[in-house]
């Protein structure tokens, strides 16, 4: 390799090629990973896959895909969670192990979810890196799952993994200061995610059959608690009587919560006589997710707890205004009324308010541009420098 070109191995217990490809983690890596490979780095991914495949290339990243065990969902038992992770991270050392002894790895880098790092942080004898998108029990809380000793026991292998990992960096500034607060982690950097549209080749057949000629507000992601989803869905029903030429549309993962079994159910349950103007969608592909969100009037994201979130990323890189919360990370890439729109989180009221206010905005479209112009400091050009910056300096250390 050339002067300064580094072999990078990413595990991840989800990614873009396989079947489950929605995660916000799915498609950081993939654009770390692809920007990577295109600076000539030799990068390899190894996620999670329901196949187990050697390897093969995608957008110049060699993907190894490994296989989830199955005896351990056989066996009767009370922690299936903890049971499955330290099989992931058991599997991943040994896929990493042979990576190496085929040819020498400079550097490996873990996300804290799923902890599939773990069994590496004590066997590998490599530099790692741990990129933090999240933590679990403050996760777990805004979803509002009832603790288990299954739920405990994940929860402290991600902080047994935390504990161990000599570099950890995240993304947010919000992220960083609830781990140096929750859980006692002094040293974490910040380091940006990067944003750019990975794929040219946009797929319109979506938008053409269930968006076209409409103005429509704009939901994606999974729909789940934390990412107040049922906030979005309580706000609707006054939204959609106060702007009469309003779709509402939300596309991702339907997901079960404590409040019903289906929460795509439950948003159709709240705009009751107006459920005619919600269109629900399946989780896209981004090829034809992205002519969806450049479509959109406005789009409407109200988590209760975030990292750094994808989706607002992409969609103010495509120049949309969007209505985000205060406290979760969005105040950090949205300046209220310059760049997009702020609103206390989990405040169904509060929210409808803001949407009806920024529905017929007379600055909507110079927002729009301003957010679109905002997204240029997240460039590969700047973030992935910084990442690779970082790297060096555990290199050196």
């Amino acid at each position: 390799m050339g002067l300064g070109l580094l072999r990078i191995a990413f595990a991840t217990p989800e990614y873009v090629t396989e079947k489950y490809f929605d995660g916000g983690l799915a498609n950081h890596t993939h654009r770390v990973a692809k920007a990577l490979a295109g600076m000539g780095h030799d990068i390899h991914v190894l996620t999670l896959s329901e196949i187990d495949e050697a390897r093969f290339e995608h957008e110049g990243v060699t993907v190894h895909r490994i296989s989830s065990g199955k005896w351990w969902s056989l066996t009767p038992h009370r922690l299936p969670g903890t049971v499955r992770l330290l099989d992931f991270s058991i599997r991943v050392y040994r896929r990493l192990k042979q990576l190496n002894a085929e040819q020498p790895l400079d550097l490996v880098q873990f996300p804290n979810y799923s902890c599939c790092g773990l069994a590496s942080i004590f066997f590998l004898k490599l530099p790692q890196v741990l990129r933090a998108s999240s933590y679990q029990p403050a996760w777990n809380a805004a979803l509002g799952i009832k603790q288990t000793l299954d739920s405990r026991m994940v929860n402290g292998l991600e902080g047994l993994q935390f504990s161990y990992s000599r570099n950890i960096f995240a993304p947010s500034i919000t992220l960083q200061q609830m781990l140096r607060k929750e859980a006692g982690l002094p040293d974490v950097r910040v380091i940006r995610s990067p944003f750019y549209v990975e794929t040219s080749n946009w797929d319109s057949s979506a938008y053409e059959r269930f968006f076209k000629g409409k103005k429509y507000l704009l939901f994606f992601g999974r729909f789940q608690l934390h990412k107040g989803f049922h906030t979005l869905a309580q706000a609707l029903p006054r939204v959609l009587k106060q702007c009469p030429d309003a779709f509402a549309a939300v596309v991702g993962r339907d997901m079960e919560s404590t409040l019903a079994p289906s929460m795509a159910a439950y948003a159709r349950s709240q705009c009751g006589s107006f459920s005619t103007r919600l269109i629900v969608l399946d989780r896209l592909p981004h090829a034809q997710l992205y002519p969806v969100i450049a479509g959109a009037h406005l789009v409407v994201l109200p988590s209760l707890i975030e990292n750094f979130p994808n989706v607002c990323l992409e969609a103010m890189g495509l120049g949309k205004v969007v209505i985000g919360t205060v406290g979760t990370s969005f105040d950090e890439l949205i300046s209220d009324g310059t760049t997009g729109f702020l609103v206390a989180p989990n405040e169904p009221a509060a929210l409808a308010e803001k949407i009806i206010s920024a529905w017929d905005h007379p600055r909507l479209e110079e927002i729009g541009s301003c957010a679109r112009k905002a997204m240029s400091k997240y460039s590969p050009e700047t973030t992935i420098e910084m990442l690779l910056t970082y790297y060096r300096e555990v290199l050196n250390s």
